[in-house]
């Protein structure tokens, strides 16, 4: 038996999803909207509200990193999520320490298990979202890269995987 939802607001199913902190300059801001679009060239998509101060950045600075957190973090990000860029250094907050920075002063958190740098190529508005598409410029991968990635499953709830199958090539 199912119940039937008109709106994702009313609804109230998980929806897990690999949650990235994006930062445009020193802005932190959760990502889980996003996706990678194209192989070769490396694009990639997010999702961002247009009434979000981080929207207004991205569209100023054509640029942002992807800085994806190991579950041990869930916290730090969900901060971020109730704190406004525009009133509040979100970055000095959430006690993350910064690796370096990119070419467009978009910072790389040494907690990231990897990060993406990325810069806008285009955009597409779509509802209350545009979806900033960009090409993904420099990979960096932590040497310790954790084993358990963040999940957001939606309405404050945070995850990680539980079991992890790796299947053989060709098989």
């Amino acid at each position: 038996m199912f119940k039937t939802y008109d709106t994702l607001e009313q609804a109230t199913h998980a929806q897990p999803r690999v949650t990235a902190l994006l930062a445009c300059q020193n802005n932190l801001m959760p990502a889980s909207w996003h996706m990678p679009i194209s192989k070769s060239p490396f694009r990639y998509a997010v999702a961002v509200r247009e009434e979000n101060y981080t929207h207004q950045l991205i569209q100023e600075h054509k640029s942002f990193t992807l800085n994806f957190l190991p579950f041990e973090h869930f916290e730090t990000v969900n901060l971020m999520g109730k704190l406004h860029g525009d009133m509040d250094d979100k970055l000095a907050q959430s006690n993350l320490h910064v690796e370096s920075e990119d070419r467009f002063k978009n910072v790389l958190l040494s907690a990231s298990d990897f990060i993406y740098e990325c810069e806008v190529c285009d955009t597409y508005k779509n509802g209350d979202h545009t979806i900033f598409i960009a090409d993904v410029v420099k990979i960096h991968v932590n040497e310790k890269e954790s084993q358990e990635p963040m999940l957001f499953s939606g309405r404050g709830k945070y995850a990680t995987v539980g079991k992890t199958f790796i299947s053989k090539k060709g098989v």
